[in-house]
């Protein structure tokens, strides 16, 4: 912001995944004050989403079956909500399907709730640079 100036930064392109939501304590609340969109990017943790047999694995999957969908599907739209848009990458077409797919995908209060249980932000962690 010092070098590019206010209302001169149009996102703010971070790692955020389910395991991994450290920047909501100071970087997403920063974004928001300031207008800057939020991008989380790797939302699938870049080989680290969560196993079915894991506790958060088990909420994805019971979600997922409700809807009717993958529970890859599940972590996109749990991050792009509001101001915060997520950009998932696949190496296989089947994924960049569910991708694809999960952009129709609204959450309910019930769902964001259980995801956000499971898969709490952690603690803050020091370091982290904000605008």
């Amino acid at each position: 912001m010092r070098i590019a100036g206010p209302g001169n930064i149009a996102c703010n392109q971070v790692p955020c995944h389910l395991l991994e939501r450290a920047i909501e304590h100071r970087v997403l609340p920063c974004c928001r004050r300031h207008g800057v969109a939020l991008v989380a990017c790797s939302p699938f943790g870049s080989g680290e989403f969560p196993t079915p047999r894991s506790r958060g694995g088990k909420v994805l999957r019971d979600i997922a079956q409700r809807h009717g969908v993958s529970p890859y599907q599940r972590a996109p739209p749990f991050f792009a909500r509001e101001d915060v848009f997520a950009i998932p990458k696949a190496a296989q077409v089947a994924r960049a399907l569910d991708n694809a797919a999960a952009a129709e995908i609204i959450l309910s209060d019930e769902d964001v709730a259980a995801i956000d249980a499971a898969f709490p932000p952690g603690p803050e962690r020091p370091g982290i640079l904000v605008l």
